[in-house]
């Protein structure tokens, strides 16, 4: 009877000591194991998965091997987006302020006087009507009415002629001055208009004269 109960016995005895394998390992993709129908690694009795001969450490299955799996690399981030480029701001144009206009002097004024029955310009004449000269030739387009006056002595018809020869003394000078004659206009006007008494000394002193008025 025992002769025929051991092979019984050595049968059980073997499935009993076989270990009861750990989760299947996926042999899919790699010649390092011999996998089974399933595509699983083969393992043995002590539940090693089993080798093939192409097996190498570069080929390994780390969960066959027990080795402790990589770390899972790190994907990389995403590289920044470029800033958008801005234009840069137009240049401003140059403000040009224009040059203030130079202030034309005010228009002079000239009254000359003269001795008695005398058509020639006093020295202190010259300084004011060097003034005149000056501004016409600063204002080209400027012109002036040149008016001659006498007191009420003599006869009117020569203070007439007296008065003609005063304004042109004084339009004479302008044009040494370099005013064009066109630009002047010489007027005698006798006795017709006196500014002060004649009945007085210091009147009639005052009535002979030579106006000078821009009138352009």
């Amino acid at each position: 009877m025992k002769t025929r109960f051991l092979p019984l016995i050595a049968a059980l005895g073997f499935a009993t000591m076989a270990p009861a394998h750990a989760e299947d390992i996926s042999g899919k993709g790699t010649e390092a194991y011999v996998i089974d129908s399933n595509g699983n690694v083969v393992r043995d009795s002590y539940d090693r998965c089993v080798r093939s001969i192409k097996w190498s450490k570069e080929t390994a299955i780390n969960k066959c091997e027990g080795w402790p799996e990589p770390a899972p690399k790190a994907e990389p981030k995403p590289e920044p987006k470029p800033l958008p480029e801005i234009a840069p701001a137009p240049a401003k144009a140059p403000v040009i302020t224009p040059a203030p206009e130079k202030a034309m002097p005010a228009p002079p004024e000239f009254r000359g006087f003269f001795d008695f029955d005398s058509a020639v310009l006093k020295s202190s004449a010259h300084q004011e009507l060097d003034v005149f000269a000056d501004y016409m030739n600063a204002t080209p387009e400027s012109k002036v009415q040149i008016s001659g006056h006498t007191d009420s002595t003599g006869p009117a018809a020569y203070n007439q002629k007296l008065s003609e020869r005063r304004a042109d003394a004084v339009k004479e000078y302008l044009g040494s001055k370099g005013i064009a004659d066109d630009r002047m206009n010489a007027t005698g006007m006798g006795e017709t208009a006196p500014i002060a008494s004649n009945a007085t000394r210091a009147g009639r002193a005052e009535n002979r004269r030579v106006e000078v008025e821009i009138v352009k």
